[in-house]
């Protein structure tokens, strides 16, 4: 019998721009990028800015849309209302937030 309901997946994540990125510029980023990608569920369904700063941070996702969640990251090539050149890249995948901040340096 397998497991069944939302299991939580933790990703970290790095961003290479020319300067620091705002908290809010990439959230608007990342929910305009989830709805083209149709992931923007509700409730724990969609992914979650967990953890951000200093250009690192942590998504939240499920499980099953663990793949999408990271494809959202990478597909992200421009933020901010300046429209700056970005490349995300994904550090680590983790069933726990913890093992994600520990492996992805991330305080």
């Amino acid at each position: 019998m397998g497991v069944t309901g939302f299991r939580k997946r933790y990703i970290a994540f790095r961003i290479d721009a020319p300067r620091n990125v705002e908290r809010w510029e990439l959230i608007k980023v990342l929910q305009n990028k989830a709805m083209e990608l149709g992931m923007a569920g509700e409730g724990q369904a969609r992914p979650w800015l967990t953890v951000y700063k200093d250009n690192r941070g942590i998504m939240r996702c499920s499980h099953v849309d663990k793949d999408k969640a990271i494809e959202l990251l990478v597909s992200v090539t421009e933020l901010g209302e300046d429209n700056i050149p970005v490349k995300l890249e994904t550090i680590v995948t983790s069933g726990t937030i913890k093992q994600a901040k520990a492996k992805g340096s991330i305080e």
